[in-house]
């Protein structure tokens, strides 16, 4: 996969997880159950749940706009297998009272590059894209 479309989703989840964390944005429930898995919490069954994150075009670099989709048992199967530091600083960025964002868009050099803040949080948000999946590109 291209890495410039992959930072940019990256950036975009990230974003759209901060908003669920914000109370901006909520969990979808999947009414048809065709989720990957039966998510449960402690002494209940949660039904399955996704985010859907809209990805803006970047016509700079050829990346269409798109929809992803993004389970929330994908989510919460990769917190669990998260080194603890890395869990705490997601934790962190996901209180902060303002965005700010884990990649941009460097139009000098024509990529999608980290921003130094959240170093430690890049690695983690690109595995996190990996486990979207694109459910419709917009035209």
């Amino acid at each position: 996969m291209d890495s410039n479309l992959e930072r940019w989703r990256a950036e975009h989840l990230a974003k759209y997880l901060w908003w669920v964390a914000t109370g901006l944005k909520t969990w979808q429930v999947d009414g048809t159950g065709h989720a990957p898995e039966v998510e449960r919490s402690v002494g209940r069954i949660e039904r399955p749940g996704y985010l859907l994150v809209r990805v803006m075009e970047l016509p700079a670099i050829n990346i269409p706009r798109h929809t992803l989709r993004l389970w929330r048992s994908d989510y919460k199967s990769l917190l669990e297998q998260t080194d603890p530091a890395i869990k705490d600083e997601w934790a962190a960025f996901l209180h902060r009272a303002r965005w700010s964002s884990l990649w941009y868009y460097d139009s000098h050099h024509r990529r999608v590059r980290a921003a130094n803040e959240h170093r430690g949080l890049t690695a983690w948000t690109l595995e996190l894209a990996r486990r979207a999946e694109v459910v419709r590109t917009d035209v």
